[in-house]
């Protein structure tokens, strides 16, 4: 139950984030170029950089901007740089705004219900304060503006909010070549709400149950009508009952950004955050007897409280500066510079289920208290060129990158008093535990370079990269210290060929690597875990409809895994290993301008392949077998129902595993709908206004999402409705 830590106690790196270009006969900056099209054998104009999201939100689809309906053609996170989707030879999802608004999902979890590989979370209803998820069924990173959001330290991980995003990349499997240390399951980038040249203005208002209230503004627009100088300011605001009995979520964000455009080769992004969240529900857990097991005392409610109100507390700042920086340097080579300096604080006390006692209705419980201060910094410079040998043309990126976190916390753990669990008794006397103080700090520089050569209908991306990590970690209370430093390489090989009907098969190879702190029975520093990951699949974009296909058969590994050592148990060694193989399937459709479409299905065998601690040949924990979903949203724009619009979804999560396979979890099928009506169609004085109203588990299925660390379990999402009015002008 410690478990809010971060994966990885070291540095992960980042993405990068490639900026504004714009064609140089528009000097002055007018306006910006949409996407240079690819040719079916994916050649681009090679005196033409990708175009990006400072432009207004109906333009055609882009890298780095909005996208109108669901079908992003393009990605950013997957090579650093604006490569079509059909070219990139890896599994990468796309979640655009479009779908995010129309779903409503207030978490990084709900954008992500919908998305092939993906397992939400993994911790239910009482995941709100962390983003916890799988792809491929291990753990993966985020990133914002393609640099990784670094965490470090017990409890300080950031999260961030929806509303201030445009997409969210999902890049499926090892992405070590372009990133540095990362978890084997991929990453997800959030991509910012950028400024826009069409002026762009959202007020809203909503409300729901478990007495949910929300307000939010979001404008955008040239400033003094000088499109040179281009400014964004989001925000929001949240306040709700948690789903967990006695709990609260609140949250106040704020988000301005900044673009200068001194001339049509150059631009500068300076973007802000300050995000508060004063309260969020219980990080606790529930036991599987009277959950998923039979209890002869009874069923535990879904909304059952193992802490106490009269100790829990969560309270969380976030303070961010960061800038994107492009400058053209020739018509083939362009220099982009992204970096970010993020704070966090963060002040977290709780009682925790620990045990059950043999009466199967007695909660032992523990505390846990942890006071964070976390200082990261993250800068990649880049330098793409576009040019052609002989009949080859290569899109070349080399960069650098760096990271540093710095962080320290007061933290501790006890013991709480016991819960009957079927007559619970709050506000006990809780002693607080005793704290030690630690200061961990951390660096993490890397080399790479990336070369898509095309040939005709072909296309070759080879990559590699060097980095070297390091971090120290220093115990003031007890007076101990430690270091760690730490090499690796990383390769990824793929082929993509792009038939002219938009049928693109691919294969690959990549790897990953993270940092793992400790040492073996000879004081031998571990190494880093590696990972790699075959991929074969197909995509396919079929010409003159908007809708993507996607299929991909993969097989993941993770060496160097700890485990507990053969000859001496009070010792770890690094032979352990998992494996995922799987294959997933998904389609991406906006038919019409009224129609969108998103469907997938995943099927993943995930099982510890080498253990010494008993889990070899078992499953891992709560990840299934199978997963698949539908959601359809559609709009009538004629007749008298013309400006209604409406949207249904399912989402099916198969049986999962206990972490010692001892006890499988119930399959569960959750549905998803909307209604939405724009009050302009009816009377034009109310154009811009639009009323709506969403559920998420309509039928309000009582289900338990996983079951983890030594058999606890949580009880996923109950019904949620939420009614609103936004107001675009």
């Amino acid at each position: 139950m410690k478990a809010a830590k971060n994966h990885t106690t070291a540095l992960r790196p980042l993405t990068m984030a490639v900026l504004l270009a714009f064609a140089a006969n528009h000097a002055g900056a007018q306006s910006t170029e949409a996407q240079p099209a690819a040719t079916a054998g994916g050649t681009r104009n090679q005196a033409t950089l990708p175009a990006v999201n400072v432009t207004a939100q109906n333009d055609p689809d882009q890298p780095y901007g909005p996208t109108h309906g669901y079908v992003a053609e393009w990605n950013s996170s997957a090579t650093k740089s604006g490569t079509p989707i059909l070219e990139t030879p890896q599994s990468v999802s796309v979640i655009t705004r479009d779908q995010i608004e129309q779903q409503n999902a207030q978490n990084l979890n709900a954008v992500v219900r919908y998305t092939s590989g993906v397992t939400p979370e993994t911790r239910g209803s009482v995941a709100t304060r962390y983003d916890l998820l799988k792809v491929r069924g291990f753990d993966a990173d985020t990133y914002w503006n393609g640099l990784k959001l670094i965490s470090n330290g017990w409890y300080a991980v950031p999260q961030l909010d929806p509303y201030m995003m445009e997409r969210v990349e999902v890049v499926k499997g090892p992405v070590s070549v372009l990133y540095g240390q990362a978890a084997a399951g991929g990453l997800l980038d959030m991509e910012s709400k950028m400024p826009t040249v069409v002026p762009l203005h959202e007020v809203g208002v909503e409300f729901g149950n478990y007495g949910h209230v929300q307000g939010k503004f979001d404008l955008s627009g040239p400033i003094a009508g000088d499109d040179r100088y281009l400014f964004r300011v989001t925000g929001i605001a949240r306040k709700e009952d948690g789903q967990v009995n006695m709990t609260k979520n609140e949250r106040i964000a704020f988000a301005p950004s900044f673009t200068w455009r001194p001339d049509s080769k150059t631009s500068l992004t300076l973007f802000g955050l300050y995000q508060h969240d004063p309260r969020s529900t219980s990080y606790g857990s529930v036991p599987p007897q009277g959950t998923v097991l039979f209890n002869p005392n009874g069923k535990l409610p879904a909304n059952f409280y193992d802490g106490d109100p009269n100790f829990e507390s969560f309270n969380r700042v976030q303070e961010s500066i960061g800038y994107k920086f492009e400058r053209r340097l020739t018509n083939t080579w362009s220099f982009r510079s992204n970096a970010r300096f993020l704070h966090l604080a963060q002040d977290y006390k709780s009682v925790y289920a620990a045990s059950l006692e043999d009466d199967l209705r007695t909660l032992d419980r523990g505390t846990a208290a942890s006071a964070d201060n976390l200082n990261t910094f993250a800068i990649d410079n880049q330098v793409e060129g576009n040019f052609s040998t002989g009949p080859i043309d290569h899109t070349l990126l080399v960069g650098f990158d760096y990271q540093h976190y710095a962080s320290n916390f007061d933290a501790g753990f006890g013991a709480g008093p016991s819960i009957d669990m079927f007559a619970p008794v709050y506000y006990q006397a809780v002693t607080p535990p005793d704290r030690y103080h630690q200061i961990l700090s951390g660096t993490q520089y890397g080399v790479y370079a990336q070369d898509q050569a095309r040939f005709g209908n072909a296309i070759l991306t080879l990559g590699g990269r060097e980095d070297w990590a390091s971090s120290k970690t220093n115990n003031t209370t007890y007076d101990t210290a430690s270091s760690q430093f730490d090499r690796a390489f990383t390769g990824r090989a793929g082929f993509t060929y792009v038939f002219s009907n938009g049928i693109a098969p691919y294969v690959s190879y990549t790897e990953s690597f993270t940092p793992q702190a400790g040492t073996d029975i000879n004081g031998k520093a571990f190494d880093p875990e590696r990972g790699h990951q075959y991929e074969v699949g197909v995509k396919f974009q079929p010409k003159g409809y908007n809708a993507l296909f996607t299929a991909a058969l993969f097989s993941l590994t993770r060496e160097n895994l700890l485990t507990t050592n053969a000859d001496n148990p009070n010792f770890q060694s690094q032979a352990g290993e998992a494996r995922s193989r799987g294959v997933e399937l998904e389609a991406k459709m906006s038919l019409t301008d009224s129609l969108n479409v998103t469907a997938s299905y995943t099927y993943l065998n995930t099982v510890y392949t080498k253990d010494n601690s008993g889990l070899e040949g078992k499953h891992l924990a709560g990840i299934p077998q199978n997963q698949a979903s539908l959601w359809a949203y559609y709009t009538i724009d004629r007749g008298p129902l013309a400006g209604l619009s409406m949207g249904a979804g399912g989402r099916y999560t198969g049986t999962t595993y206990s972490s010692d396979n001892d006890f499988k979890v119930q399959s569960f099928f959750l549905v998803d709908a909307t209604l939405r009506y724009d009050l302009g169609r009816a009377a034009s004085q109310l154009k811009g206004a639009e009323i709506y109203v969403n559920a998420q588990n309509l039928f309000n299925k009582e289900y338990v999402a996983s079951c983890y660390y030594g058999s606890w379990c949580a009880f996923g999402y109950g019904r949620q409705v939420f009614a609103g009015m936004n107001y675009h002008w």
